[in-house]
């Protein structure tokens, strides 16, 4: 099981020798914030635009390697949400930082840790791009097994669910699911990878997850409420400007050579990530021109699909 140590808290988590390469256990006071109740929740998904929410069915197998559930597809999410012991549903909140009081609670947190992170590695340890989820889930929601792209610390508000952490069994196939990704599977993979570690989660308790790591979650008998903060590092969105350059020759039926074989052609790339990202924004603004989500973000996609 992981090891999760009572006395730890988000702003020690950078002096744990497992950061940020691997999970850390840690305990946090969100479970006792009135803007994390179930009902305040609901009134929030009811306030956020129809996209910032993705519901999907609580009976999923760990293995979902196509695509993930649609955004948008609730009229009145907060009724769901309201309604969980019946409802058999997992949702998702997305961006919940646009909202002033999600914002602050979501600064709180990782002002500590970044204090942390620049005492132990340096001031130049920057975060990048915060945004905070909220996921709520009726009793024994499967969350299948997937990775994320962006740092993550994943902690329990209300109910229990276990966090199962896994490991690539080989680098082939990290390549392969890291490849799929940039490609459109958004981190949904096609193979249970061997289990390190297990996090059980009660209110109080929460896991950082590093990017790029295989995760599960089975949640318990009773509602779940927990919250997501990530962010991205200059080396995680370095590494996501090359991963975004190689999926477009991917499409034009090149071969690239993948991050980190190579310091001057990964520069390249994000140079060039950067230029063609500034040039979607500008274009986005021109008369004529409707807004639409892109993967040429500085930090990257963006974009999740589950429910941790």
């Amino acid at each position: 099981m992981g090891a999760q140590p009572p006395g730890q808290t988000i702003g020690q988590i950078p002096f744990d020798d497992a950061f940020p390469g691997g999970s850390v256990g840690f305990a946090h006071d969100l479970h006792i914030d009135k803007r994390l109740t179930l009902a305040a929740v609901a009134d929030l998904a009811d306030r956020l635009p129809r996209r910032s929410v993705i519901a999907d069915t609580a009976a999923q197998p760990l293995l979902v390697p196509q695509g993930g559930p649609p955004r948008g597809a609730l009229e009145r999410p907060g009724d769901v949400i309201r309604d969980l012991h019946n409802a058999n549903a997992w949702l998702t909140l997305l961006n919940v930082e646009d909202d002033p009081g999600m914002a602050e609670l979501m600064n709180t947190q990782l002002d500590q840790l970044e204090s942390g992170m620049s005492a132990k590695q340096g001031k130049r340890v920057k975060m990048r791009k915060r945004v905070a989820f909220v996921f709520v889930s009726s009793p024994n929601s499967v969350t299948p097994v997937h990775y994320d792209i962006e740092h993550s610390l994943l902690m329990q508000v209300s109910g229990s669910k276990t966090v199962s952490i896994g490991r690539w069994e080989s680098d082939a196939a990290r390549r392969h699911e890291f490849d799929r990704y940039w490609d459109g599977s958004h981190g949904r993979i096609e193979t249970l990878q061997p289990e390190a570690a297990a996090y059980p989660m009660t209110p109080g308790r929460a896991v950082y997850i590093p990017p790029g790591t295989p995760h599960w979650v089975h949640n318990g008998p009773d509602i779940s409420l927990s919250v997501t903060l990530t962010y991205f590092t200059p080396a995680t969105v370095r590494e996501n400007r090359v991963e975004g350059f190689n999926a477009q020759l991917r499409r034009r039926h090149l071969k690239p050579r993948e991050p980190g074989r190579s310091a001057s052609v990964d520069i390249a790339k994000s140079y060039v990530m950067v230029a063609w990202a500034m040039g979607l924004r500008i274009r986005s603004v021109s008369p004529g021109m409707k807004h639409r989500d892109s993967q040429a973000s500085d930090e990257g996609s963006g974009y999740r699909v589950e429910g941790s």
